[in-house]
């Protein structure tokens, strides 16, 4: 062969070879995995704490994670899904109560129905 036939091959090849690489890595939304989440590795159990009026220990959580809410303060407070219906629960002083988190992944907001300003979030991860 000669070296303008060689290198032409040798083109061909390298073109193949890429878009072999592409086609095997690339892949299109329907087939490729979601990208890893990049945070806090979320997990089976947490307990959350109220004290001075505030939600504490919300870190990343399964799905159907087990949740435990302690209520530190004197008085009585909720923990109140905004989304109606998802969750709603609530704690007298003093008192610990348990439940189980939703299976839907994504951030699900809460509040307090007894106090505006309390406010957190369940952010449910796989």
């Amino acid at each position: 062969m000669n070296s303008t036939r060689t290198s032409r091959w040798r083109h061909r090849i390298a073109i193949g070879l890429l878009t072999a690489a592409c086609a095997a890595g690339c892949g299109t939304s329907e087939d490729s995995a979601p990208p890893a989440w990049s945070g806090p590795v979320p997990i089976p159990a947490v307990t959350i704490t109220i004290e001075h009026q505030d939600y504490t220990g919300t870190p990343p959580i399964t799905p159907g994670a087990v949740l435990t809410v302690v209520n530190l303060d004197s008085v009585k407070h909720s923990i109140t899904s905004k989304r109606p219906g998802l969750f709603d629960h609530e704690i007298g002083p003093g008192q610990t109560i348990t439940f189980t988190a939703p299976d839907e992944v994504g951030s699900h907001p809460f509040y307090c129905r007894y106090h505006a300003n309390m406010e957190g979030a369940l952010s449910v991860r796989r």
